[in-house]
C-alpha cells in the first residue's frame, strides 16, 4: 500500500520506489484525503522527472540562487566586500526571474540598463563574470540548470588604467592631507600595498630590524604571502607610527577606539585632499600605480616588479612596460652623443643640419 500508518502515529506515511530503491516519507498530515493528494502530486512529479526530464530551472528563482551563492561562496571570497555591490545589483535586476527565464536577451537588457546609467564596460564585465560564476555553479554544483545561457562580455573593456603622480605632485598631495591621513598615503605609495592591507596592517607584520612588511596569503588577492622590503620613506612612517603605543589595539593605524579606519572615511578624506591639491582623476588605489611606476622608472625589470607587487606572473605588470626607466634613457643619450661626435657621420646628416 502506498499509504499507511504505523504504530500509534496517526500521520500517514508514503512508501514508493525510485530507481529500484524503496523510499518512505511522511505526508505530515493525519487527513487521509490530503495525504492521498500529496502522494498523487509527488508521484506525478517523479514521473515528469523521469519521462519529461523535469527542469529545476523552471521553479528556482535567481533570488534563491543569490542567497545560496552568498552564503556558500561569496562570503568565502577575499574580494567579497568590494564585489558585493555588483552582486546586489544583479540580484535586484534578475531576482524575480526563474533561472530558465535568464536568457541572452534578458542579460543584454541588464547590460543596456547599466550602460544607460553611465557604467563603464570594465565594470559591467566584472558583474557579468559574477553572473557567469553563479549560473555555472547552479548547473554544475547544485544542478538547478541544464545549460548556462551565452553571456557576451563588453568589448573595449580591457584598457588598463594607469594613473600615477610625479614626485612634485605627490608632495603636493601629502601637504593637502589631514595629519592622520598622511601616513596612510605615504605607506601606500612607497610599498604598493592595497588599501585594505594598509588599513589592517598589524604591528606583528612589521619587522623594523629587517626593514620588511609581511602580508599573509589569506589577505592577499592572489592568495600568496608577500614580503615587502621597506624604502626609506615607508620605513620612517612605520618607525614613527609604532612609537605610539595603543594597548588596546594590534593595528599600526587606528582610531581612538583601537579599530582600523573605515574605508569610506579614508576615501572621503582622500578625495578632499586630491581636490585641495588640484589633482584630477586620482584615486587611492592609484597610489599603488605610483609605487609601480616610480620603481619601473628607477630601472627595475618587470619580473622583479611583479614580485614586489605580488603578481603571480607579469601579465598584470605589463601595464607598466611602456614606462621607460631613467637609466635606459640615459644610455640612449650616451649613444646619441657618441654618434654625434663620430667622424664617420654620413654627409647628408650634416647637410640637413641634423645633430644633437
Amino acid at each position: 500500500m502506498p499509504l499507511s500508518r504505523r504504530g500509534k502515529s496517526k500521520v500517514w506515511q508514503m512508501s514508493f520506489h525510485v530507481n529500484g530503491k524503496q523510499v518512505r516519507r511522511s505526508t505530515g498530515t493525519m487527513d487521509k484525503r490530503v495525504a492521498e493528494r500529496i502522494y498523487a502530486k509527488l508521484k506525478t512529479r517523479l514521473a515528469e522527472e523521469e519521462w519529461f526530464d523535469f527542469d529545476e530551472g523552471k521553479k528556482r528563482t535567481f533570488e534563491e540562487l543569490a542567497e545560496k551563492y552568498e552564503q556558500q561562496v561569496g562570503k568565502e571570497q577575499k574580494s567579497w566586500i568590494s564585489a558585493r555591490s555588483y552582486f546586489m545589483q544583479l540580484k535586484e535586476f534578475f531576482g524575480a526571474y526563474t533561472l530558465s527565464k535568464i536568457t541572452p536577451a534578458l542579460i543584454d537588457d541588464f547590460k543596456q540598463l547599466r550602460k544607460a546609467k553611465g557604467v563603464k564596460p570594465a565594470t559591467i564585465n566584472r558583474q557579468l563574470n559574477i553572473l557567469k560564476r553563479m549560473l555555472n555553479l547552479a548547473r554544475k554544483r547544485w544542478q538547478w540548470l541544464k545549460e548556462v545561457p551565452v553571456i557576451e562580455m563588453e568589448l573595449n573593456a580591457d584598457k588598463k588604467r594607469v594613473r600615477h603622480l610625479s614626485f612634485d605632485e605627490f608632495h603636493r598631495l601629502l601637504d593637502s592631507c589631514d595629519d592622520w591621513l598622511k601616513d596612510l598615503v605615504s605607506l601606500a605609495a612607497w610599498t604598493g600595498l592595497r588599501q585594505g592591507n594598509v588599513l589592517h596592517l598589524k604591528r606583528a607584520q612589521v619587522n623594523l630590524s629587517a626593514r620588511t612588511i609581511t602580508i599573509e596569503g589569506d589577505t592577499m588577492k592572489n592568495g600568496e604571502p608577500l614580503i615587502i622590503p621597506l624604502a626609506e620613506p615607508a620605513y620612517e612612517v612605520l618607525v614613527n607610527a609604532l612609537q605610539v603605543v595603543r594597548i588596546d589595539s594590534s593595528y599600526v593605524f587606528c582610531n581612538s577606539d583601537g579599530k582600523p579606519f573605515y574605508n569610506v572615511v579614508v576615501r572621503r578624506a582622500f578625495n578632499r585632499a586630491t581636490e585641495k591639491a588640484k589633482l584630477k582623476d586620482f584615486r587611492y588605489h592609484d597610489l599603488r600605480h605610483c609605487y609601480a611606476s616610480w620603481t619601473r622608472q628607477a630601472g627595475v625589470d618587470l619580473d622583479t616588479l611583479a614580485d614586489l607587487l605580488g603578481h603571480k606572473d607579469t601579465r598584470m605588470t605589463r601595464r607598466y612596460a611602456h614606462i621607460t626607466p631613467a637609466h635606459l634613457r640615459g644610455a640612449v643619450e650616451l649613444l646619441e652623443a657618441s654618434y654625434s661626435n663620430s667622424s664617420t657621420k654620413p654627409a647628408h646628416f650634416k647637410e640637413k643640419g641634423i645633430s644633437n
